[in-house]
């Protein structure tokens, strides 16, 4: 089970968080929410072991890697769609991986290079490749950026039987988002820059919780009601 505790996380000694302490139970997911310019990324990076914490452990990590997708889509500009695919799932036939490609939204456009796509299809394209690397735990720091609202449903619903039981989780500025994918929700804030926890309650009003849900909120990290089941998610 990867877990997070007393992360901490500075640029050019200026704090970013502190305290960070979060579990991802196998199988689970969650989703980290937080307005832009809240350290979503940071911490999503520092999750993935991709940028190195200041402070604290993270500990649980998939030996074989985790499938991640950043911000920016990362595709390798030289190699087509679906060569990009390829490369991190060399057992995955040409007819699944283009089947998933059509899930997306992306038929016809496998054997085209990164740089003909527009932005959305970039994103969907990277989902895609994420979503084939055979890795128990999946990061997506906010993955649907910029899709209509036709395309997110389908990408979302793709997304959703592509996870399976995997552990999952999203960085994202849209609970609407979280909960269509079953994810219980997360809140992180910036003590080091907010220091009031009454303006965080006041950006962060606490769900409607049905019986036997509980939000609290506490330093460093506000951890909302476990989510209801994955398959009552609209």
């Amino acid at each position: 089970m990867p877990e997070i505790r007393n992360l901490s996380f500075s640029y050019d000694g200026t704090p970013v968080f502190s305290g960070l302490c979060l579990s991802l139970p196998d199988g689970s997911r969650t989703a980290l929410l937080a307005p832009s310019g809240f350290g979503k990324t940071t911490c999503s990076g520092c999750s993935a072991a991709v940028l190195p914490p200041r402070r604290g452990s993270i500990t649980g990590l998939p030996a074989e890697g985790i499938a991640m997708v950043f911000q920016e889509d990362r595709l390798l500009p030289g190699c087509t769609v679906l060569e990009n695919l390829r490369l991190v799932a060399p057992e995955q036939s040409d007819t699944e991986l283009i089947a998933l490609l059509g899930e997306l939204g992306l038929s016809g456009w496998e054997n085209a290079r990164p740089g003909k796509l527009s932005g959305g299809m970039r994103r969907r394209a990277a989902i895609a490749r994420a979503l084939v690397f055979h890795s128990p735990l999946v990061v997506m720091d906010e993955p649907f950026k910029g899709l209509d609202e036709a395309t997110l449903a389908a990408t979302l619903t793709c997304v959703d039987r592509w996870l399976g039981d995997r552990t999952f989780l999203l960085v994202t500025h849209s609970p609407q988002e979280a909960e269509r994918l079953g994810c219980r929700i997360t809140r992180l804030d910036e003590l080091t820059q907010t220091g009031s926890e009454s303006r965080i309650k006041n950006l962060y009003p606490a769900p409607q919780l049905g019986p036997g849900e509980v939000f609290t909120y506490r330093r460093g990290i506000h951890c909302s009601r476990p989510a209801s089941s994955r398959n009552s998610a609209p």
